[in-house]
């Protein structure tokens, strides 16, 4: 029986799955983090999904920016999902420093938390930067991050399946005759006019570069098709 009732006080929800298991699922940062003070909060290792949900059912707002990404299993790519910052995460209080605000020293108390962030002695306080000249506000850190996580920068499965499908377009319209732009070295924004298709995802191109006309040799995801071949 006390085992028992360990394990449901450990799951994010009573049930079967314990928290520090559990896919990062439900960590539907708030629409706006103004109104909030928030902190940077250091997680025991491996502990930062135990944290959020502990912190969430102690009442705080949190936000843990994630990242997918492949990795390499048994020879086989796995699909995963991860903290962006391991360790750390962001807690928003409410009221912070006022007599009705939430309690700042319960939060220490939370199950993977190691500690807050420090800056002389005191915690952290993610701020907003300080308008420049001819700006009326700024945005915060964590809405810039926020949208970057929302705008995919940090999913790398897809972007890597964006990537996947331009080289399949671009291998099936990438023929002799056909213009291209490199996109990378030296010479990156270069055009070239593709001379040969190669086995293995390879091309053969001419480049005008310095007054004359260089044969090189390419991956295709090394260019973009600028213009098919007639």
């Amino acid at each position: 029986m006390t085992n028992e009732l360990h394990r449901l006080q450990l799951s994010a929800n009573p049930g079967p799955v314990h928290y520090a298991r559990a896919r990062i699922i439900d960590h539907t940062p708030p629409e706006t983090f103004e109104g909030l003070t928030w902190f940077v909060v250091v997680c025991n290792p491996k502990c930062e999904r135990r944290a959020q949900l502990g912190l969430r059912r102690a009442g705080y707002q949190t936000y843990l920016p994630v990242e997918r990404k492949y990795i390499e299993r048994s020879r086989k790519l796995v699909e995963t999902e991860n903290p962006l910052l391991p360790r750390y995460l962001f807690v928003g209080l409410k009221g912070y420093g006022e007599k009705e605000g939430q309690d700042f020293y319960k939060l220490r108390g939370v199950d993977g938390v190691e500690s807050l962030v420090r800056n002389d002695g005191s915690p952290l306080v993610v701020q907003a930067a300080k308008a420049k000249d001819g700006e009326t506000s700024f945005p915060r850190p964590l809405s810039r991050l926020r949208e970057r996580e929302v705008a995919g920068d940090f999913d790398h499965i897809k972007k890597a399946e964006e990537e996947k499908a331009r080289k399949k377009a671009l291998r099936a319209k990438c023929r002799p005759g056909a213009r291209v732009s490199l996109l990378t070295g030296p010479m990156t924004g270069l055009q070239a006019i593709v001379q040969r298709v190669q086995s293995g995802g390879r091309i053969e191109v001419l480049l005008e570069f310095l007054g004359g006309v260089t044969k090189a040799k390419l991956k295709l995801d090394e260019v973009d098709l600028l213009e098919a071949a007639e």
